[in-house]
Order: structure tokens, then C-alpha cells, then sequence
């Protein structure tokens, strides 16, 4: 090697290397694969909770999708109505992707848009993260498409929010989004927190099919999984059931009903079903509830049984509601 070039651009060990390959010939160094150790990643629980709900869409016959972070201004204008509140890309790919999304619901739009040219139904989902000024926020995004009035797809999609978090609940919200469905939209719930939205996109939105979507905080998600069940032992005395039905109104919610009932019931409940709903003449509903209670040091006896049916019916009449006894 010319001595002229030893302070030039020959400095470290690896020059020195290429150079000596340069003089015997490159074609003459046998390939060897690098001894590179192989060591596993630090454990992430985030990344082990992603996993977790990316498994349990796919089992329930969601298809994961992925789209860029970056959005035009027209489509941010149909999911905001403020603009500045997107981070501004200096040198965009495109000229009409020029804005950092804030949330994954520009994309899955377009993916139910083009996919409903060729099919009559699929289900999407996709885990991303919603860009802000301050922050990054991994979200949870499912879509239900169909040809058909699109009430399967919401109770789909809220069986899939109750598998990623036992206890949730939807209540509807009077405030929509202008491209939300006006009567199809709700708050998910657990207890009193807000972790995401269930909602239909409003028909303008879609045409020749409905699409149902949940949008779900997926950091309160795995803030609020409860603690692993542990084991309990099997029950050793018998327990009684009894059917209430109650009558309420034509807007009321199961839930607000069933929530009544387990407050009444005490202690002494272990479990209560919805079983059916009936459409009355006179315009309300009848809803009817299986109740099974018992103590866990002998048998309960018919009239605690009793006691506890007539407690629950005096109660629920006294918040308004009748029952068929």
C-alpha cells in the first residue's frame, strides 16, 4: 500500500482490510457468515399486549392491514375540523400526504372504500399510532363491512372490545362526529373511564354497504386489563335460579337494567344472563334475566331465595321500573 496514503484515507483497521483484499483478490476470500451473536430482545410488555390483541382479532376473522402515517389535507378535513392541529411534514413524499394522522381512521376508510369495489364483506383491523404535537398514542382500529343493515357488525365489534377487556360497556353519547352514523355511535366504557369509540361511519361516507368500526386506546387498554384470574375452588353446596322480566322503555339500556338488578341481588349473586327481549304493544320492551344465587358454607334455602326475588322487585319498582311476576 503507497506510504502517501497511510495518513489519508487509511485510519482504521477496517481500511487496512479492504485494502488487503484489494491485493489478493476479493474472489480468493472464502464467504464466511459473520459471528454475530444472537441475543434476545429485552422484554417489552407493551409490545407482548400488541401481540396479544393482534392474535385475538386474527382469531375472530379480522384481516391486519397497514397504511402510512402520512394523510392529504382533504382527508384530515373529513375526520377534523381543525387542521393545525396536525404536524406539518417539511418534505412530504407526495404533495397530498403532507400531514402526520392523528388517528387511524383515515386509513381504515380508505381500505373499507377500495376493498368494498370486490368483496361484499371483510373485516380490517390495523395497530398504529395516532401522532400528536406532545405525543404518540398506539391505538387499536377495527372495521366490519357488509351489504346488509349493519347491526351485526356493531354487536361484533363490541363482542371483540369484551374479549380485549372484560367488563366493558357502550353507552350512547348525544355529540357525533360528522363521520359518525347520528343514531349508530357510543362511548366504550370501563366503569367510568373512556378507553375508544364504537360507531358506524355515517352513509355519506360509504356507498352500497355499512361499515361498522372500533377505535380503541390501546395504552388505557392495557392500563386497565384486570389482574390474572386466580384459581377458586369448586362449590360444594347448590345454588337456586329464578327469571325476572322487566318492563322498561324503548331506549332504556340493557346494561343500566342489568347493573340495577346486580346492586339489588347483593352479595349472595353469582351470576346473571340476559335472556331474551320482547317488543310490548304498547310501545316499551320486556327484558327477562336469569339470576343464580347462593352462599358458599351450605345450601340456600327457598326462603332467602324468596327474600332476595322480592328485595330485587321492590327495589326496581321503586327506581320506575315494572315487572312481570
Amino acid at each position: 500500500m503507497p506510504s502517501w496514503r497511510a495518513t489519508k484515507d487509511v485510519s482504521i483497521k477496517d481500511d487496512l482490510v479492504e485494502e488487503i483484499g484489494r491485493m489478493i483478490g476479493y474472489d480468493s476470500i472464502p464467504p464466511v457468515a459473520p459471528l454475530t451473536p444472537a441475543r434476545v430482545p429485552p422484554a417489552s410488555p407493551e409490545r407482548e399486549f400488541h401481540h396479544g390483541v393482534r392474535e385475538m382479532a386474527a382469531a375472530q376473522g379480522f384481516t391486519e392491514v397497514h397504511n402510512y402515517s402520512f394523510i392529504s389535507e382533504e382527508v384530515a378535513s373529513l375526520f377534523s375540523s381543525d387542521l393545525s392541529a396536525h404536524i406539518q411534514v417539511t418534505n412530504p413524499i407526495v404533495a397530498d400526504q403532507n400531514l402526520l394522522r392523528t388517528s387511524l381512521l383515515p386509513g381504515i376508510w380508505k381500505n373499507v372504500k377500495d376493498n368494498a369495489r370486490h368483496f361484499d364483506q371483510f373485516r380490517l383491523f390495523e395497530i398504529g399510532r395516532a401522532i400528536h404535537p406532545d405525543r404518540e398514542v398506539p391505538h387499536f382500529t377495527a372495521a366490519i363491512y357488509a351489504k346488509d343493515d349493519g347491526a351485526s357488525g356493531l354487536f361484533e365489534l363490541k363482542r371483540l372490545a369484551q374479549c380485549l377487556l372484560r367488563g366493558v360497556s357502550v353507552r350512547p353519547t348525544g355529540a357525533t362526529q360528522s363521520y359518525e352514523h347520528p343514531r349508530r355511535s357510543g362511548d366504550v366504557l370501563c366503569g367510568d373511564t373512556k378507553v375508544g369509540r364504537l360507531f358506524e361511519f355515517h352513509p355519506k361516507m360509504i356507498e352500497g354497504g355499512r361499515a361498522a368500526v372500533l377505535d380503541l386506546d390501546l395504552t388505557r387498554l392495557m392500563e386497565l386489563q384486570p389482574a390474572p384470574a386466580r384459581y377458586q375452588s369448586l362449590r360444594r353446596f347448590p345454588d337456586s335460579a329464578f327469571d325476572l322480566s322487566v318492563l322498561a322503555g324503548p331506549r332504556a339500556l340493557i346494561s343500566d337494567v342489568q347493573s340495577a338488578l346486580e346492586k339489588l341481588a347483593g352479595d349472595a349473586l353469582l351470576s346473571i344472563d340476559f335472556l331474551r327481549e320482547f317488543a310490548l304493544a304498547e310501545g316499551g320492551r320486556s327484558l327477562s334475566y336469569r339470576l343464580t344465587v347462593g352462599v358458599p358454607d351450605r345450601t340456600i334455602s327457598a326462603e332467602e331465595v324468596a327474600a332476595i326475588r322480592s328485595r330485587i322487585i321492590d327495589g326496581m319498582r321503586a327506581e320506575g321500573f315494572d315487572l312481570r311476576v
